[in-house]
C-alpha cells in the first residue's frame, strides 16, 4: 500500500491575525511556522519519500524545506493550491466577514456545494481542480511507495471529505493546524485509509 502523508503549511501572520489567506495570497511562513516546519522535519526528515509535493504557494515551499536541503526533488502540485475565498481574501475577521462565513459554511454543511462567496470558489469547483491532482500523485508514486504533499487547511479538507466517502457536506469533520499530519494508506484497489488525523505530536 502507498502511504501518503499530508501536511499544512506551518503558520503565517495571517493566521495570526486570523486575516483570510485563500488561493490569491501569497504570505511567507512567520517565525512560529519556520519552528513548526522544523518540527515536522525532525520527526519525519529520516523517512525516504518516493515523492514530495507542495503547492505553488510560498508558504507550502517554505514548510518543506528541510526536505529539499536533504536531496528531495520537489514537484509543484498547483491542483491542490488553497480554497479561493474571493472578496473575503485579504479580510480581517471582523463581524461582518465572520457572518459571511457562516452563512456559506451553513449551506454547504446542508448540501448546497455550488455556494460561493463572490469571486470565490464553491466545494465542487475545488474538487473538480483538486481531484486530477491527486489522481496524478496516485500515478506518479510507486506502489507501495511513500508521498509527501504540503498544501493548504480548507483544499486539504475537500479533498479528505471526498477521497474517504464522507463527501463535502460533511468536510468540517477534518480539522487541520499548522503542519499537522493526516496519514493515509491508498491500497491497489484504489481506497484509502485513513490512520493519522491532524496530527501534532511533533510540536509537543
Amino acid at each position: 500500500m502507498t502511504e501518503i502523508y499530508l501536511i499544512r503549511h506551518g503558520e503565517t501572520d495571517y493566521n495570526r491575525r486570523n486575516i483570510v489567506q485563500g488561493g490569491g495570497i501569497d504570505s511567507d511562513l512567520n517565525d512560529t511556522g519556520r519552528a513548526q516546519a522544523d518540527a515536522f522535519f525532525r520527526q519525519y526528515g529520516h523517512l525516504e519519500f518516493d515523492r514530495v509535493y507542495c503547492t505553488e504557494l510560498k508558504r507550502t515551499h517554505q514548510t518543506i524545506a528541510g526536505f529539499a536541503e536533504k536531496g528531495h526533488e520537489i514537484h509543484v502540485l498547483p491542483e491542490l493550491n488553497e480554497f479561493g475565498w474571493g472578496n473575503l481574501e485579504g479580510a480581517e475577521a471582523s463581524d461582518q466577514v465572520l457572518e459571511q462565513f457562516q452563512v456559506i459554511l451553513s449551506a454547504w454543511r446542508k448540501g448546497d456545494l455550488n455556494a460561493r462567496v463572490a469571486e470565490g470558489e464553491s466545494p465542487i469547483q475545488a474538487w473538480d481542480r483538486a481531484q486530477p491532482g491527486i489522481e496524478r500523485v496516485i500515478r506518479e508514486t510507486p506502489a507501495g511507495g511513500r508521498v509527501l504533499i504540503c498544501a493548504h487547511g480548507r483544499i486539504m479538507r475537500v479533498v479528505l471529505a471526498q477521497m474517504l466517502g464522507y463527501g463535502l457536506h460533511r468536510m468540517d469533520l477534518f480539522p487541520h493546524h499548522n503542519t499537522a499530519l493526516n496519514l493515509l494508506t491508498h491500497n491497489p484497489n484504489g481506497r484509502f485509509r485513513l490512520l493519522k488525523l491532524n496530527d501534532t505530536s511533533h510540536l509537543q
